[in-house]
């Protein structure tokens, strides 16, 4: 049964990647068309197996509770010796958790730490990652992927698709198993300083369905995926690394917006979700408890009322959303009493699960609890293979993961989504000799961006180029000479860096760059200012008369930009989001 299953999944993933999709019938009257139906199957929609139930019944209390604790692992530079190592072989060894998050690392640190790690442990661990935009948001040497919201914008659900599918390759060989992607937020506040670009959009409809090709495309390629930030973290203005946003809304609002792409989501069996550090008084009037520790929420709303029966991740459980409120052992057993399956970063996690063994013993908690949780997160290791195979090929990872194919795709989807916004003095393409062009990055110095690379790349496409970075609220008396002049070239680009960070409570620009731009327009009308991050930073300066987005900086972005400002490829981007009543959900001039 189990050879004829895989054979017919291995049928259907070379047939797509064969033959394509095949559009049926428009998904409303804007045209857009849906490529495919979902094939794979959810968690709680398959039969538990024998060797699941044996394993189950054959665990200790305390093994089975630590089956539930996910910790975090840092392959980069981690050597055997380090006090970190031994920590992490002892919470694989000993300890017995159920899994581990990898953050930075390179491709080989991430295959060998998987295959340490997996080899100490008894049970099979389920290790996962932040992999939103592909591998490389946290392996230093992988590929890539444009921001989610520069996919909303190329409309293009086969490419959500075939990112999926490249980024579940991508995972498997660097020994992960589960994404915490897609992001299903309905980003539809402008002023949300932590979703923002992470989003496909703001318009519930495009979300579901760029979320559901993702998700189709990770668990065609065996990696579970995971629908984040339940009940829906687009309209906060507060990052909830910082403190707890609350979504002060009825659930009429919920259920025609934020709850769109989770129905969505969990109808075509996705087998995860994530649910998010934030307050929904609607449903849970106690003060200070998040959705990720809410029995209404977890309980009542995804698992009772939307029929989710898949593992419930909380988000990381060492954000201030949660610490700021309450110790470790209330968010161990807030968690389960919730209806959570995996506790994601507890900050420490022998307490964690020391109070949940008090509480069942105590019998404030059955072990029937325990047990479901712990079922499903067995059938999620075997769904991925992982009682046959745990362990993964560290000869020349990297190489494999580096193709050419994926860098491709990443390519194809940034020239696809850059959205040329308002072009009042028709510049774009770029037109006639250009000898002379002056680049202007403006960022607030806050965070790595990648102006150099933009900086290097556009050589290949303008001549006589002068650089003048800002980085600061302050100009320097030469950066102010430089910006002066700007009427005397050819053309002027503009790159504002902008964008998501953790922890910045903000995505914008300090006010005196601001004036920059505005001055720098007025002098020059062939001045093309590109957001390499924040759309809606145009709501800022308005009267600019031209705008571009690119939704990142991502390598691939910067050089569709600069493909598209010279002509080497059409223009077709649409907002997903909308800035102003002027330049709204769907906006974009073709070019």
């Amino acid at each position: 049964m189990k050879k004829a299953i895989l054979a017919t999944l291995a049928f259907s993933i070379s047939f797509l990647l064969i033959n394509g999709f095949r559009p049926s019938s428009p998904l409303n009257n804007s045209g857009i068309q849906y490529p495919f139906q979902t094939l794979n199957s959810g968690i709680d929609k398959t039969e538990t197996s024998e060797s699941v139930r044996e394993k189950l019944f054959s665990m200790s209390l305390r093994e089975k509770i630590a089956q539930m604790v996910i910790s975090s692992a840092i392959p980069d530079n981690l050597s055997e010796n380090s006090a970190e190592f031994l920590k992490l072989k002892k919470l694989s060894a000993v300890t017995k958790v159920g899994g581990f998050i990898f953050f930075k690392g390179s491709c080989s640190e991430y295959a060998k730490l998987s295959n340490k790690l997996q080899g100490f442990s008894e049970t099979p661990l389920l290790i996962s990652a932040d992999f939103e935009r592909g591998t490389g948001m946290r392996v230093t040497d992988a590929v890539l992927f444009p921001n989610n919201m520069a996919i909303g914008a190329t409309r293009n659900y086969e490419l959500a698709y075939k990112m999926g599918l490249e980024i579940a390759r991508e995972s498997r060989l660097l020994g992960i198993e589960q994404d915490y992607a897609p992001v299903c937020d309905v980003n539809n506040n402008p002023g949300n300083p932590i979703i923002n670009v992470r989003s496909f959009g703001e318009d519930p409809e495009l979300v579901s369905r760029m979320s559901e090709s993702e998700i189709k495309g990770l668990q065609d390629g065996k990696v579970i995926a995971t629908a984040k930030h339940f009940p829906g973290h687009g309209d906060t203005d507060i990052d909830s690394h910082k403190d707890l946003p609350v979504l002060n809304f009825d659930m009429d609002r919920l259920n025609k917006t934020e709850l769109v792409p989770f129905k969505n989501a969990i109808s075509k069996n996705v087998m995860s979700v994530m649910i998010a550090h934030l307050s929904f008084p609607a449903l849970e009037s106690q003060e200070h408890i998040p959705a990720s520790l809410s029995a209404n929420i977890v309980d009542g709303l995804l698992i009772d009322k939307l029929g989710f029966g898949g593992l419930v991740v909380t988000d990381a459980l060492n954000m201030k959303g949660i610490t700021k409120y309450f110790s470790i052992s209330e968010v161990a057993l807030m968690c389960v009493n919730a209806g959570i399956d995996l506790i994601l970063m507890p900050i420490d996690e022998e307490t964690t699960i020391s109070a949940i063994e008090d509480a069942v013993n105590k019998g404030s908690i059955s072990e029937d609890r325990i047990n479901r949780s712990v079922e499903k997160i067995l059938k999620a290791k075997e769904w991925a293979g992982l009682f046959e195979t745990r362990t993964v090929n560290t000869e020349n990872v990297n190489n494999s993961i580096n193709t050419d194919e994926a860098t491709d795709l990443s390519q194809q989807i940034a020239d696809q989504s850059v959205t040329l916004v308002k072009d009042n003095n028709n510049i774009v393409p770029f037109k006639g000799n250009i000898s002379k062009t002056l680049i202007i990055n403006l960022s607030d110095g806050s965070d790595n961006i990648n102006s150099d690379y933009f900086s290097t790349k556009a050589s290949e496409y303008f001549n006589g180029i002068d650089i003048v970075n800002v980085n600061s609220d302050k100009v320097s008396a030469e950066q102010s000479s430089a910006i002066d002049a700007a009427q005397n070239y050819d053309c002027v680009l503009i790159g504002v860096f902008a964008k998501v960070k953790y922890g910045a409570g903000k995505i914008s620009i300090p006010v005196s760059q601001i004036g920059i731009i505005n001055s720098v327009a007025s002098k020059n009308k062939n001045t093309a200012v590109i957001s390499f991050g924040n759309p809606y930073l145009l709501k800022d300066f308005p009267d600019i008369p031209n705008y571009i987005c690119a939704y990142g900086d991502a390598n691939v972005s910067e050089i569709a930009v600069l493909k598209a400002l010279t002509g080497k490829i059409k223009i077709n981007g649409k907002l997903p989001v909308s800035i102003n009543e002027s330049y709204s959900f769907g906006a974009g001039l073709s070019r």
